[in-house]
């Protein structure tokens, strides 16, 4: 059984970890943006705790059903630590897609100058995949 975005993003610890990628993939209708690390939390608690058995090494958070993606601002490109990430539901009489997903994401250029780029999703699912284990939608 799928796991409900809201309960995914709370099974996860993404702090002090930054975004090494972003892949737009129009015909697949995915976004998926990649971590340098997604911590899992240990089952049965609600913080990480420094747990990282389940650690899952430049893994992708994706996006999936996609309807669109939004960055502001225009131009920096998101390569930095995460600052957030949420999810809520969208009212169906507006649309047939489920989720707004909102990231908050450093970017930092050459010169060592930082912008927050603000990533809106609006899809229908979400999963993480394993590097290691392509193919695989983990929940």
């Amino acid at each position: 059984m799928l796991m409900n975005p809201e309960k995914l993003l709370k099974s996860i610890y993404l702090g002090d970890r930054a975004c090494k990628a972003v892949l737009v993939d129009s015909w697949q209708k995915r976004v998926a943006i990649q971590v340098n690390v997604i911590s899992r939390l240990k089952p049965g608690t609600k913080t990480w705790d420094y747990y990282t058995d389940l650690d899952i090494k430049n893994g992708w958070l994706v996006f999936t059903d996609v309807r669109s993606v939004r960055f502001e601002p225009g131009g920096p490109l998101p390569n930095d630590l995460i600052n957030d990430v949420s999810v809520n539901p969208i009212d169906p009489l507006r649309s047939q897609f489920g989720y707004l997903f909102e990231l908050s994401i450093g970017s930092v250029d050459d010169n060592g100058y930082s912008t927050e780029v603000f990533v809106q999703v609006e899809a229908s699912g979400l999963h993480i995949e394993d590097p290691a284990k392509p193919g695989i939608e983990i929940q």
